[in-house]
């Protein structure tokens, strides 16, 4: 069981942060709702953990939590999250939000060769504490909320600052300490813009002709707004699988949309809009496939890619180490067309610099 304060009341939230402004470092972790059980995406609830007690922030009852935001993007406390991603994703979308002085516990175990990078697998390696599963896709918008939720909630941080000292000690034991330092300086300054699922993205999208293509938008925008209007996840309204089916072969009339099966019931209440919206793009222009280009490498320069990635797997292999933390794709292709090692990390630098391949390309 954690001993914890569950805060609703701006005054209660005040003296939570006039508290965690006397730490050197906290333990922070979100609970969201993520188009899962709702329309959109927000925060729940935000834990904090310092060495001595545990808060769970109850952010939609608070709604303006800016005292604790300062907190968070404050340069003398360091916060440790495990998966920063997605937290700071949605921070920076619903606060604007940038945190400052992070420690990652998930990029630690990754760099100690970990293969289960979860945080219940490494309270589990780490300490023998079995996170409950029952509780990873609950909806943490209802309330109240059962004291066994709320433990759950608190049990994610309480465990963090052990975590990340015991990660930290096996890391220096490695002489990778400063690798890790070096990586979360650049996790900070990484873009954390949240970008929604469009259109586009959607799997059988490039397939289409440009009028299938012209109607999938239109029947993806209308999806978004019934999900809106239903307070429900798109998926619910419609799946993707309908959605791409039915742009590539419409109902042929009113009568067919009213009947449409396997779909929200506001799909056949809005089916005369929904018909009139998809018959007004189908004999239009269409949309044409715009596809975002690489610059084209020669076939040397391919050859020479295709090396580096291979030497990366050598030198994983002998670290145990996943190839992309040594130097991802991104950063290979810019070693080859920049002829630099510009884009690598001081550490990854100094890792590189004397492979004969690296200095045949980089002429270091």
């Amino acid at each position: 069981m954690v001993n914890f304060e569950f805060i609703k009341t701006v005054e209660q939230l005040q003296k939570v942060v006039d508290e965690l402004k006397l730490c050197i470092e906290i333990a922070v972790d979100v609970e969201c709702e993520n188009n899962l059980h709702h329309y959109g995406v927000f925060i729940s609830l935000i834990q904090i953990s310092s060495r001595e007690k545990n808060w769970i922030v109850d952010v939609l009852k608070l709604k303006n939590i800016k005292p604790l935001l300062g907190v968070f993007e404050c340069k003398d406390i360091l916060k440790v999250f495990h998966d920063v991603g997605f937290d700071f994703r949605i921070l920076k979308q619903q606060f604007s939000c940038n945190p400052k002085n992070v420690f990652d516990t998930q990029v630690a175990a990754a760099f100690l060769g970990i293969e289960h990078l979860g945080l219940g697998a490494l309270l589990e390696q780490e300490f023998g504490f079995k996170k409950e599963k029952k509780f990873q896709r609950v909806d943490w918008t209802k309330r109240p909320l059962s004291y066994e939720m709320l433990q759950y909630a608190a049990h994610d941080t309480s465990y963090l600052l052990p975590l990340k000292d015991t990660l930290m000690m096996k890391l220096k034991e490695k002489g990778r300490g400063e690798w890790i330092t070096e990586e979360m300086v650049y996790l900070e300054k990484r873009d954390y813009t949240y970008h929604e699922q469009e259109y586009k993205d959607l799997g059988g999208f490039r397939a289409m002709d440009k009028h299938e293509r012209a109607i999938l938008h239109v029947l993806f925008d209308e999806r978004n707004r019934l999900a809106q209007k239903a307070d429900r996840p798109s998926f619910m309204i419609m799946s993707n699988q309908v959605l791409l089916k039915l742009a590539v072969n419409l109902p042929k009339n009113l009568g067919e949309w009213k009947m449409l099966k396997g779909v929200h019931p506001s799909v056949r209440l809005e089916a005369g809009r929904l018909y009139s919206v998809a018959e007004a793009v189908r004999n239009g222009s269409g949309e044409e496939l715009v596809i975002e280009k690489y610059q084209r490498m020669s076939i040397e320069q391919g050859e020479l890619l295709k090396q580096l990635l291979g030497l990366r797997q050598e030198i994983a292999q002998k670290l145990v180490l996943k190839g992309y933390l040594l130097m991802d794709q991104e950063q290979a292709r810019d070693i080859i067309l920049s002829r630099s090692l510009a884009s690598l990390r001081d550490w990854q630098r100094e890792l590189w610099k004397n492979e004969e391949i690296v200095k045949k390309i980089a002429g270091s």
